[in-house]
């Protein structure tokens, strides 16, 4: 049960960029944007992204409908991505598989180093996966949580394959 755990992190850590886990050289390359349209609102602090959104830096892929980054240029509070599904695909350093991962919606909540998965959320790495409709990971005390029991969300469900 132990390793099935750490099974379970591992994949779920991976799927959230941080350096830790990306390639290591994904953090020194420049985020391309491409959408349909883009709406930047100094103002109220807002930047949308429309239509077919693709963000890619070095290995890392998110793809979405729409994107919403919240905070003054040059500094981000919130980013809610928006699909059917947002997608996302990034391969960590070493020998480690793919990840990938999809939900309906994407919230990164910076200040706070969370990520969550929300509405038929999937993640996938060497054939093994981690399902649930909310999973949310604090990278900040590496904390994954999947399901949510005082709510009617799909039960979580696991698969692991075998280690080699």
């Amino acid at each position: 049960m132990k390793s099935n755990n750490a099974a379970i992190t591992l994949i779920a850590l991976c799927l959230f960029s941080s350096p830790l886990w990306a390639l290591s050289s994904d953090k020194d390359k420049p985020v391309e944007v491409e959408a349909d349209s883009f709406n930047l609102d100094d103002a109220k602090k807002v930047t949308i992204y429309s239509g077919n959104v693709i963000i890619t830096q070095g290995s890392m892929e998110i793809m979405a409908d729409k994107m919403t980054i919240y905070g003054a240029r040059g500094t981000t509070d919130k980013v809610i991505a928006t699909g059917n599904p947002v997608k996302f695909k990034q391969q960590p350093d070493g020998k480690q598989g793919l990840i990938r991962g999809e939900a309906q919606r994407f919230e990164y909540l910076v200040s706070k180093d969370t990520l969550v998965l929300i509405n038929k959320a999937t993640l996938w790495q060497n054939g093994s996966t981690f399902s649930s409709d909310r999973i949310t990971y604090d990278s900040k005390r590496s904390i994954v949580k999947a399901g949510d029991k005082n709510s009617t969300s799909k039960r979580v469900k696991i698969t692991l394959q075998p280690a080699k």
